[in-house]
């Protein structure tokens, strides 16, 4: 049995990848704050997490993917497999002194999969986002006395991905330990475009940075419940990630395009076409990725009521520097609760439903023009179970506020929708037939 479930283990694995592969070329951000460093870290968990304020850390439940912990993969009773696929859609309104503006996208989100091993052993692997960066921006200088102008476009797009790979075990009936192997992999794609509209006789300059990422992330996980009665339950849990060094290659070219169109000649003997490379080269970076600290409580009624809180420390200063921004200490609080009316339900389908609420409040790891980004906001959700299947769709929103109009900076105002289907209970049952 635990040989064919090992296979079942191999062969899930495989289509979560496959099916995975569009999310490498997909970004789901647009924020000018992605201009630095990784960009946009990504918000914790799936739908369910995301709808309690990004909680899950002492979250133990039978019925769902909680990869915010590893140990919470041991959580999952004997005779269950799990597939949950998820998408979301960003609405963006970003405010300065002087003007506003909008932008919106919808992008998968992530797949992940989970089985038991056994009675007290549970595995999981799948694919979800790390950071991204998207951005357009115009920067415009006129010299109205001289007749001069001249336009600064950056643009940049892409993102990191975390493919990932845990397992635990639960041993006496409280503690779990689990253990995950986080592959990041991306690619970071900047560009620059200096050209002067007022006089065409001037060239035009681009360059590209593309930022390559390749490394494994070590992540240790801890949870102990206590159970009164099956009237009451309360959970502690924790995580660590190893701190990692990796080098990061860097890919740099300059184009300049001259005008007119016909060559320009440097000397009596150079010629250069209308389009010549300045410059290319590549360099090899070094990025320190710090420990990071995760702890969280939750208590409640079993299959009923969930009322939890996290908090994350993740050190970067020193880790990532550049004009105007530094990498500095990050830290986040993050609040939740879940409740289920009646779980065993005969009559009254909203009996059945799940409704989460939430908040978080996260000091980010960027310091611009000596300010460290502030992100905040409030979650809310439901799940809608289907009995037939065992099965579930859950749907979750996040509002929330990051950065100020202050110290000549940018306030987004941001609205997350994001729906996941949470497939599960499909395999390890025999079947009995008349």
């Amino acid at each position: 049995m635990q040989k064919a479930r090992f296979s079942s283990f191999l062969v899930s694995l495989v289509v979560v990848f496959a099916i995975s592969a569009p999310l490498l070329g997909q970004f789901n951000t647009y924020s000018p704050y992605t201009l630095f460093g990784l960009g946009d870290m990504s918000k914790y968990g799936v739908s369910q997490n995301q709808a309690m304020g990004g909680t899950g850390l002492a979250v133990a439940q039978n019925n769902r993917i909680n990869y915010l912990n590893p140990a919470a993969f041991s959580a999952l009773d004997s005779t269950s497999v799990y597939f949950d696929f998820g998408v979301n859609s960003f609405h963006n309104k970003y405010e300065t002194e002087n003007f506003s503006n909008g932008w919106w996208n919808m992008n998968l989100h992530h797949v992940t999969f989970a089985s038991s091993m056994g009675e007290n052993m549970g595995i999981s692997a799948g694919i979800i986002p790390y950071s991204s960066i998207g951005y357009s921006i115009k920067q415009e200088y006129d010299d109205y006395t001289n007749g001069m102008a001249m336009d600064t476009y950056f643009e940049g797009s892409g993102g990191i991905m975390n493919f990932y790979a845990g397992t635990s075990y639960k041993f006496l009936d409280r503690i779990s330990l689990g253990f995950t192997i986080n592959f990041l992999m991306g690619k970071l794609t900047r560009d620059r475009a200096v050209n002067f509209p007022m006089n065409s006789g001037y060239s035009n300059v681009t360059s590209s940075e593309q930022v390559n990422l390749r490394k494994p992330v070590f992540t240790l996980g801890l949870q102990y419940t206590e159970t009164f009665d099956d009237k009451f339950f309360f959970t502690v849990g924790g995580i660590y990630d190893f701190k990692a060094s990796t080098e990061l290659r860097n890919e740099y070219s300059v184009d300049n395009e001259f005008y007119p169109d016909d060559p320009v000649w440097l000397n009596d003997s150079t010629e250069l076409d209308p389009d010549y490379l300045l410059g290319e080269d590549t360099a090899l970076q070094t990025l320190s990725i710090p420990q990071k600290i995760g702890v969280g409580v939750a208590f409640g009624i079993p299959n009923k009521l969930i009322i939890t809180g996290d908090y994350y420390l993740q050190d970067w200063t020193g880790s990532m520097s550049g004009e105007n921004y530094s990498s500095t200490r990050a830290s986040s609080w993050h609040f939740g609760a879940e409740y289920t009316p009646n779980a065993q339900a005969i009559r009254g389908y909203h009996k059945l439903m799940t409704y989460r609420l939430g908040g978080y409040f996260y000091n980010s790891y960027l310091m611009v023009n000596d300010y460290q980004l502030e992100d905040y906001g409030i979650t809310f959700g439901v799940g809608f179970p289907v009995n037939t299947i065992k099965s579930s769709l859950n749907l979750s929103f996040t509002y929330g506020t990051r950065g100020t109009t202050e110290y000549n900076l940018v306030k987004e105002n941001y609205g997350i929708v994001t729906f996941s289907v949470t497939l599960h209970d499909l395999w390890f049952r025999k079947r009995r037939f008349d």
